[in-house]
């Protein structure tokens, strides 16, 4: 663990720990941080509860493993252009997660952040089969639905920027062709709403839909991520509840929906 030469070693070891902890997919133990970290594990208990105490880490649904907090998307706002993040998690938070217990599967709300769409709440759900969100996770624009749907309404110029950073496949049903992407696109911002399938994750699929600030711009997504087989039937009862979430979460915000309009190609 290399520490600038005027730096202070205790903030040295809390970044790497919290480094640790947003690279975990799906939380980190003690333990693990402590054999990841070389630190002794009284240091890193430390560390873990003035974490925990200030909201910066928290644990996976108050089990033994940690991820990041709440404290960061209220931070990150402050640095963020756009609506308040932190107004609209926690406008999100009881719409959410009232459609998490109702469909018993597990509700994302997600913002753009460059080229990149990152988790900032989740709404877990005790269903069975109710899949693990990471808040602070990432992913890119093109790779799934969140993504494709903020880039469905963003500005041409956006967009051709974008594809001009190379569109990676996650799996072997991701968009990597520019053309097929825009094309795509238009469809999407014509219905309203994405969808992924296993574009991220082979086996997966996922419903996505735009929240709306005041002045028509999309500021966050909610999304359904599900196990691929489905039923026809459970498949459109989950994206009614992701769309009817989002225009509640857009109302709650104040928000206002844009005109659809095809942009030239």
């Amino acid at each position: 663990m290399n520490e600038p030469k005027h730096g202070s070693p205790v903030v040295e070891k809390t970044a790497h720990l919290l480094e640790a902890i947003a690279d975990a997919k799906t939380g980190i133990s003690l333990g693990a941080l402590v054999d990841q970290l070389g630190v002794p594990r009284s240091t890193v208990y430390r560390i873990l509860n003035s974490l925990t105490a200030h909201g910066l880490v928290a644990r996976v649904n108050g089990g033994a493993s940690y991820e990041l907090g709440p404290k960061f998307v209220e931070l990150a706002r402050r640095i963020s252009p756009g609506a308040d993040r932190a107004t609209v998690i926690e406008a999100a938070r009881p719409i959410l997660t009232a459609a998490a217990d109702r469909i018993l599967e597990s509700f994302r709300l997600a913002a753009p952040e460059g080229n990149e769409m990152m988790t900032i709440f989740a709404a877990s759900s005790p269903g069975d089969y109710a899949l693990f969100i990471k808040i602070g996770g990432r992913s890119r624009k093109h790779v799934g639905a969140a993504g494709k749907l903020a880039l469905a309404y963003s500005d041409y110029g956006e967009i051709e920027a974008y594809c001009g950073t190379g569109l990676e496949a996650k799996t072997p049903y991701t968009i990597t062709d520019p053309d097929a992407l825009k094309e795509a696109l238009v469809e999407i911002r014509r219905n309203g709403w994405a969808e992924d399938n296993q574009e991220s994750n082979l086996g997966l699929r996922a419903f996505a839909a735009p929240v709306f600030d005041s002045a028509g711009r999309l500021v966050a997504t909610v999304s359904v991520p599900f196990i691929g087989e489905a039923t026809p039937d459970r498949a459109r009862a989950i994206k009614r509840e992701v769309l009817e979430g989002a225009a509640m979460l857009t109302k709650a915000i104040n928000g206002n929906s844009p005109a659809f309009q095809i942009r030239s190609t």
